[in-house]
């Protein structure tokens, strides 16, 4: 099948004046109004504040080379609820769009005029929102393949008085005059409303070849065959917009026996790269730059036989792992990854994906992205006849929070990720804990209590089934009993003189020790100790012979002198050996010297408990050989796929995750405890680095590095 709507729609809502919000707001002549101006540097945000002295007030905030960045403006003492005018001042080099969410509600799309200037000139910009009487909270983020938008300040007017709210009760319906139109015939669209709250919508129709305002419009059936989606958004100042869909289904048209067929060369096209020769290239030249993601080719698609679903084939060059943006004609891009090819200029590949062109001339721009390898582009070809597709589907979500460890009933945001070609149109709504909010960005208390808490979004769109994922957080500071302290260190990644050596039988592949020197010592730094008290510290470790340490705790002697039974073996055989430790409440440094005798090479420590009391003890016995319990991961390098290896009660449930060191995640998904897991996961895509791979079990949580080497 056939969809159009919702793509149609971003387009039509992009339209000049930019300004995406329809309707006319109630009158206030005459009343007494509310006035208020807020700060962009005074407010909640994750954009970098910086002087400007054009600014309002001295200062603003945003990043000229990234529009991922967000402002919180609270807006208190509003008087009355409902509509009010909101007025941005802003810089913008390029055409912006933002989303403005007000109090976590659907967030309304603003495109905002360049000011063509990022510091001397700015622009405001006017728009209505529906407000609460009290406190209110106005997010304002900006939104991807858009100019970034540094913001100045938001200014709010509303009436004084006791004027009544606007009413957002209203629900809104499309239909058309027949179901089933013959191929090209003339048929009606036609918009409903019911609710109170009808008054003053303006209605968009959206579908096949037709984005009009109104409530009513003939329209001509496609002429391929196939199901066609139509779409109508219904909008109101200070109301979130609402759409309602609608399909005919096309039958008697002749298709085209011939598909398309085109090929491009990145050379012939225009674009930012530069342009070298190539002996292995299609036509002896490509477009591109080893040493610079950031360029774009632009490829003109002449003479498509019909609207719909084509292939793209794309011949490609990338030393590492690279990912592309394509978007087509303009509109919303498409985040595609590119394996390695591993050469520049020999190797090629081909990838493809698809996309959807217009009958006639299309324009598709592929743009490298950000710490990605960068990517030398050959040419593209297309293949398809815009044949019926299924609904678009193709879209996965992920759950995230960037504050995982709240404080006890401390705010905290989560964020519903979507990644895919059909994340138009997706709406999303939170569970869990008593939260039960619609948003892609919500805000939220974290319990009052101690343990592991999950977070649940859902994501719907019309003819697809619903998505979900899960994120947790955990709270540890709300006094009482307190959730068991865990956390392992590997030697390689601390301070220390001993020197670092590679070991495939390392718990991480590397350790620290010298054969022949027993003089070496490691600081291993122990952090977010909720309780001071005795905690258990495991050392894995490697002695030909019988060897000793001492252990101190920020610079305090705790064990004099604790013997290590030998392994007989310096670099195969390991074991591990547990000591009682007293730890303070906040960060810790732990000390582990080597004495006089046989030499100790240390590979990791794992400190566990939750800081109560307990005897100082002597060492207890560890056992000897391969800790068949601990999280192990194969091959280790590897380039892309390996195994996770790990044990899970049968029946409980856990969450095996990997996230790079930027805490950016990768993969993440549940598993059922059968015993003894084997957990085959690919990150094909993922650039070399390294990766935590983790799995939780309960309050508990093992960690294993992984290296990805392209």
């Amino acid at each position: 099948m056939k969809r159009y709507a919702l793509t149609l729609l971003f387009s039509l809502l992009c339209l000049s004046p930019y300004n995406l919000v329809f309707g006319n707001s109630p009158s206030t002549a005459g009343a007494e109004t509310f006035t208020v101006c807020v700060e962009a540097e005074n407010s909640t945000g994750d954009g970098p504040i910086t002087e400007d002295p054009n600014a309002s007030n001295g200062k603003t905030r945003g990043a000229q080379d990234n529009w991922n960045h967000y402002v919180e403006y609270e807006v208190n003492d509003v008087k009355v609820t409902g509509s009010h005018t909101l007025k941005l001042r802003y810089y913008a080099a390029g055409n912006g769009v933002v989303n403005i969410m007000v109090n976590g509600a659907f967030g309304i799309r603003v495109g905002l005029p360049a000011t063509h200037s990022w510091n001397i000139v700015w622009a405001e910009h006017t728009m209505n929102v529906n407000l609460n009487k009290g406190n209110n909270k106005i997010r304002i983020m900006g939104e991807p393949f858009y100019s970034p938008v540094r913001q100045d300040r938001i200014c709010v007017t509303g009436s004084a008085g006791n004027e009544g709210p606007v009413s957002c009760d209203f629900n809104v319906t499309v239909s058309t005059s027949t179901a089933t139109p013959a191929c090209s015939e003339e048929f009606t669209l036609d918009a409903g409303c019911s609710g109170p709250g009808c008054d003053g919508l303006v209605y968009s129709l959206v579908g096949s070849d037709i984005s009009v305002t109104g409530q009513s419009a003939k329209v001509n059936a496609p002429p391929a065959n196939g199901t066609y989606y139509y779409s109508v958004a219904a909008n109101k100042e200070g109301c979130p917009g609402k759409v309602a869909n609608t399909m005919v289904t096309v039958t008697s048209c002749t298709p085209d026996p011939e598909p398309f067929t085109a090929c491009i060369e990145a050379e012939n096209s225009n674009g930012t790269g530069p342009i070298t020769d190539d002996p292995n290239a299609s036509n002896g030249k490509t477009r591109g730059a080893p040493d610079n993601w950031n360029h774009y080719v632009d490829y003109m698609v002449t003479g498509v036989k019909a609207t719909g679903w084509h292939l793209l084939t794309i011949r490609y060059y990338a030393a590492g792992n690279g990912i592309v943006n394509v978007i087509v004609n303009g509109e919303f891009g498409i985040r595609t990854g590119l394996p390695a090819t591993n050469s520049w200029n020999i190797v090629w590949a081909e990838h493809t994906l698809r996309i959807k062109l217009n009958k006639g001339d299309n324009r598709i721009r592929i743009v490298g992205e950000p710490s990605y390898s960068p990517v030398r582009q050959d040419r593209i070809c297309i293949r398809g006849d815009g044949g019926p597709d299924n609904p678009l589907c193709d879209f996965t979500i992920e759950a995230t929070t960037l504050n995982d460890r709240p404080v006890c009933s401390g705010a905290f945001t989560l964020r519903a990720e979507c990644v895919g070609y059909d994340c138009n149109a997706v709406t999303y709504q939170w569970s869990g804990n008593g939260v039960d909010k619609p948003g892609r960005f919500i805000d939220v208390n974290a319990p009052a209590s101690n343990g592991t808490f999950a977070y649940t979004v859902t994501a719907v769109k019309d003819a697809c089934a619903p998505k979900t994922s899960t994120v947790n957080i955990r709270v540890s500071n709300c006094g009482g009993v307190q959730e068991p302290f865990s956390t392992c260190i590997e030697s390689e990644d601390v301070s220390g003189s001993g020197p670092v050596s590679s070991d495939p039988n390392a718990s991480n592949g590397g350790t620290r020790g010298a054969e022949n020197n027993y003089n070496y010592y490691l600081d291993y730094p122990v952090t977010g100790v909720q309780t001071a008290g005795t905690y258990q510290l495991k050392l894995r470790y490697y002695a030909a012979r019988i060897a000793n340490v001492s252990v101190s705790v920020n610079g305090n002697i705790a064990i004099a002198s604790a013997q290590l039974p030998a392994t007989h073996s310096w670099n195969i055989v390991w074991r591990e050996e547990t000591l009682n430790i007293p730890l303070s409440v906040g960060n810790n440094v732990i000390r582990i010297q080597g004495l006089p005798g046989a030499s100790c090479r240390q590979d990791r420590i794992c400190i566990t408990g939750g800081g109560q009391n307990a005897r100082m003890a002597a060492p207890e016995a560890g056992e000897e050989g391969e800790n068949i319990l601990s999280l192990q991961a194969y091959p280790n390098p590897t380039r892309s796929e390996f195994k996770a290896v790990f044990q899970l009660e049968p029946g409980k449930i856990g969450t095996l995750s990997v996230v790079d060191m930027k805490g950016r995640s990768w993969h993440e998904r549940q598993v059922k405890g059968k015993g003894t897991h084997q957990e085959r996961i690919n990150l094909e895509g993922a650039p070399s680095g390294i990766y935590l791979l983790q799995v939780k079990k309960g309050d508990s949580l093992e960690t294993k590095k992984i290296l990805i080497a392209q």
